[in-house]
């Protein structure tokens, strides 16, 4: 991506918004009636306070910002997030975050800790559940926040918020329909049941999609069917005293290893129709998720004692080739597979006695099951005085059942297995953790911020036979044969601010933090625990009477034991590895600007500058990244607005390493996002399109031997949207 091209798309980006701007005459324009930001509310430090009192670098998104954005997943958020870049690789499982340069070993634990409503995920698997809806503010943080979410927010922390029970009968449902079939429908509906005393939620999605992407035979590979459902039941028995139910399921049937397949690693950013996914067979993936959760919250005279409880079911198994390509046609040279040569179903005549080993297809079948229980306890004081406290207790107790087989489908019908590899692995993990945090005010301008949190997880492996059921045995470290492997890993997460308010708009701030990371056996492989020293300096303002809040930083990382994953072509096909030493520095910068009562825009920029021990980038950390969105709301009518936004993100050109040693360089990709509508009292009708510039770029790609293969983002969408509020 040449600069002239960057240019180009910012451009066109900025005439998009200006094109927006409404015509206000100067009588219009009066001070009177100049915009002002609302006040944002986040409970990012344990406590409730304003965004722009917190000495942090974080953002947050509220309900309408979801909405006026069209963001409907967890990729979305990160996509309006600087220095933060998502992957979602060959089922959804396994998304990859990278965020300040820090990012995600397969198996193992994600680079933040995502939470809903309290309750951890506990596995990167669990974090794209598919659709993000009926939720009332998403709060990112960046940086370590292990002082007070533990040693999976190595690099930041996600809240997911959604919204309580009403003392009043309210709803909403939305239905749309976009390009591929894609047809969605959600809504919910809220209310008493008993008065002041017992409030219900209740809200679902159903989506089914045919796909966007064909293969060269014509079929859809990003399919999918998903149905969601949530209850939320908030007991008020007392002023004092609250009991907080949650509990959700979600049934998703999707595509998977939908990667596309190519001969040379210069084609890496090639898209065209003759690299378009082939398949013989066509992938999918199942995944069943159950969740729930009990929040208990006892308000007491010096402060609150908080009980969160969450329970996390999550089946999912996925089908798919790893040939990613189609078997020959009759009278064609067979195709080279993972495993060797294909031939496909007309080699040999059925009748042939050779036609029943036939190599037909080569496949792979995965499954990976949780189940994962957790408990956190805390006591907060109260806000109103100079010393505020927190102290709490965690636990978490996690199984995982992960399986993969690999082999051939044989036959003219390509309807017999044949496994090369078929192993399971039995995880467990069992954690605990202390913390506290402590907010002095040392003045009336200075506060001191001090927390820190003792990590421990003592997490083993046993592997399995998958035909036999039999523990196959591994090898420790001393080289003799047991059945498990065990490991325990700890440590202690200081962190330390200072923050000084120049006047009531202007804040700055410095932190010092360290950042850590379990280790993880990936297939027998033991990756070794990581960790990070954190130096960071910001500032956070308010300018323009209020209207306009610019807020920035600057952070250095040392980063030792980086746990990286790459793709290899023998079994597992995986390996995961510790980078010794990596330095890591970035800015941020990021503004929210209410030009008018009509017209509000934002914008971002990241920078990172990543190097390994030894020189060399970071794989998958992109030197720059930007944001650019605004909208507005211009009444057409006494009773109609027309309503806009566009969104436009920038993600630079970066590199992807694989297992074999082969360096990728991904171009820069320019992502914009249109939504154009009418709105009136309590309706509204959009139409969107997503990837308006049909933008693509590989993602995660991977040497197998004698071919390539890689994930790509979606392709252009167009769709409509009516939502109504009742």
């Amino acid at each position: 991506m040449t600069k002239t091209t960057l240019l180009t798309q910012a451009s066109l980006a900025a005439i998009a918004l200006t094109a927006f701007q409404p015509t206000v005459s100067a009588q219009e324009n009066t001070e009177d009636e100049a915009a002002v930001l609302s006040t944002v509310f986040v409970t990012a430090r344990g406590r409730e306070e304003s965004l722009q009192d917190i000495p942090e670098s974080i953002i947050a998104l509220d309900s309408a910002d979801l909405e006026a954005r069209g963001i409907v997943d967890i990729e979305g958020v990160v996509n309006q997030t600087p220095n933060f870049f998502v992957r979602e690789t060959f089922r959804a499982g396994v998304t990859f975050f990278t965020i300040r340069g820090i990012s995600t070993g397969q198996q193992g634990w994600a680079p933040i800790t995502y939470s809903v409503d309290g309750v951890k995920s506990a596995t990167v698997d669990s974090i794209n559940q598919g659709a993000l809806f009926d939720v009332e503010r998403v709060e990112v943080l960046k940086g370590p926040q292990g002082g007070l979410y533990g040693a999976g927010a190595i690099a930041g922390a996600i809240n997911v918020i959604t919204k309580k029970p009403t003392n009043e009968f309210a709803g909403q449902a939305v239905a749309s329909y976009a390009e591929g079939g894609d047809k969605i429908l959600r809504g919910s509906i809220s209310g008493p049941i008993v008065e002041d005393k017992v409030l219900f939620r209740l809200s679902g999605y159903v989506q089914d999609k045919d796909g966007l992407v064909e293969t060269i035979q014509g079929e859809e590979v990003d399919f999918e069917e998903q149905a969601t459902i949530k209850g939320r039941l908030l007991l008020l028995p007392s002023d004092t005293f609250s009991i907080d139910l949650r509990a959700s399921y979600s049934d998703i049937e999707a595509g998977a290893a939908a990667q596309s397949r190519f001969d040379s690693i210069d084609q890496v950013n090639t898209f065209n129709d003759d690299l378009l996914p082939s398949r013989g067979i066509i992938g999918f993936e199942n995944r069943e998720f159950t969740d729930l959760s009990a929040k208990i919250d006892w308000d007491l005279p010096f402060g609150t004692l908080t009980s969160t409880t969450g329970y996390l079911d999550l089946q999912q198994d996925l089908f798919g080739s790893v040939s990613w390509t189609a078997e020959p046609a009759l009278g064609e040279a067979p195709v080279l597979g993972l495993f060797g040569p294909l031939f496909g179903a007309n080699a040999l005549p059925a009748t042939d006695p050779l036609a029943a080993m036939t190599p037909f297809d080569q496949i792979q079948d995965l499954f990976d099951d949780f189940e994962i229980f957790t408990q956190d306890i805390r006591l907060v004081s109260n806000s109103d005085q100079p010393l505020r406290w927190l102290v709490g207790a965690e636990f978490i107790q996690r199984e995982a059942n992960q399986g993969l087989g690999v082999g051939f489908l044989l036959g003219p019908q390509g309807d017999v297995p044949l496994l090369l590899l078929n192993r399971a692995d039995e995880k467990d993990d069992d954690i605990w953790g202390l913390f506290a945090q402590l907010q002095y005010d040392l003045t009336d301008k200075l506060e001191l911020t001090v927390s820190g949190r003792y990590d421990e997880n003592e997490f083993s492996t046993v592997q399995i036979d998958g035909a036999t059921g039999t523990v196959v045995p591994q090898l420790d470290p001393n080289g003799a044969a047991v059945n498990e492997l065990s490991e325990t890993d700890s440590a202690f997460q200081p962190k330390v601010t200072l923050a000084y308010d120049v006047n009531d708009d202007f804040k700055l701030y410095g932190t010092y933090s360290r950042g850590f990371r379990f280790g993880f056996f990936n297939t027998g492989n033991l990756t070794q625990q990581e960790t990070t020293d954190n130096y960071e300096i910001g500032f956070r303002s308010t300018l323009a009477d209020g209207a306009l809040s610019l807020n920035g930083s600057a952070f250095y990382i040392d980063y030792s034991d980086q746990q990286v994953t790459s793709v290899i072509a023998t079994p597992p096909f995986r390996v995961t590895t510790n980078i010794p030493e990596t330095e890591i520095t970035g800015l941020e910068l990021d503004f929210n600007w209410d030009a008018s009562d009509q017209v509000q825009i934002n914008g971002s920029l990241g920078y990172i500058d990543a190097e390994r021990s030894g020189g060399g980038d970071v794989p998958v950390t992109p030197e720059w990244t930007a944001n650019l969105g605004g909208q507005i709301t211009q009444p057409i009518t006494s009773k109609m607005d027309f309503i806009g936004r566009a969104d436009w993100r920038y993600q630079g050109e970066h590199i992807s390493v694989d297992g074999a040693g082969n360096v990728f360089d991904i171009d820069a990709a320019n992502l914009i996002d249109l939504r154009l509508g009418v709105q009136s009292g309590n309706w509204k009708l959009v139409g969107f399109a997503k990837n308006l510039a049909d933008e693509q770029t590989a993602l995660d790609p991977g040497s197998l031997g004698a071919f390539f293969i890689r994930a790509y983002t979606d392709p252009r969408q167009l769709g409509v949207e009516l939502s109504l509020d009742f």
